[in-house]
């Protein structure tokens, strides 16, 4: 085997690495939502019967605590979505970049991160958003939703 198809099944390699991640970035983001929907659910159960967390003498609505709980599981997400696979992401697509570059003369076809790259950031209302901003698009919805759920529930309920 020549070095030219040993750079070659190293980016084949990295390529399936980057759907590895990709991959796995997607079922985060399929595990948070169905937490938040049972989430959601909960929160509409517990309100529904009433059901209080009394606390030297302050009631506490457990839909507001149920609310709690999920901020702090949709931050969780978010955190482990956004800050650690994203990462690992980035840096497979990076290193494919890189040996997309030394093999460019050879191969100048081979350019399939580079145009994931490019092809990567929407136009926003006139502002360009990356991978890394389009996260606050899936995650702020969710944690906003429990936030205002926790502030009516807790002092409303």
């Amino acid at each position: 085997m020549n070095d030219l198809e040993i750079q070659l099944r190293i980016w084949e390699k990295t390529v399936d690495v980057q759907q590895h991640f990709n991959t796995i970035e997607l079922q985060i983001r399929n595990y948070a939502l169905t937490l938040f929907t049972a989430v959601l659910a909960g929160v509409g159960y517990l309100l529904k019967e009433k059901i209080n967390i009394e606390i030297d003498d302050f009631l506490i609505p457990a839909s507001a605590m149920a609310s709690l709980i999920g901020i702090v599981i949709m931050g969780s997400f978010y955190f482990m979505d956004k800050y650690w696979y994203h990462k690992l992401l980035k840096g497979s697509v990076n290193h494919s970049m890189d040996i997309e570059k030394a093999l460019s003369t050879a191969h100048p076809n081979i350019v399939l991160a580079t145009k994931i790259k490019d092809s990567s950031p929407i136009n926003f209302f006139g502002i360009m958003v990356r991978s890394d901003g389009k996260f606050r698009f899936f995650y702020y919805p969710l944690i906003l939703t429990f936030v205002i759920l926790y502030i009516i529930l807790l002092k409303w309920a």
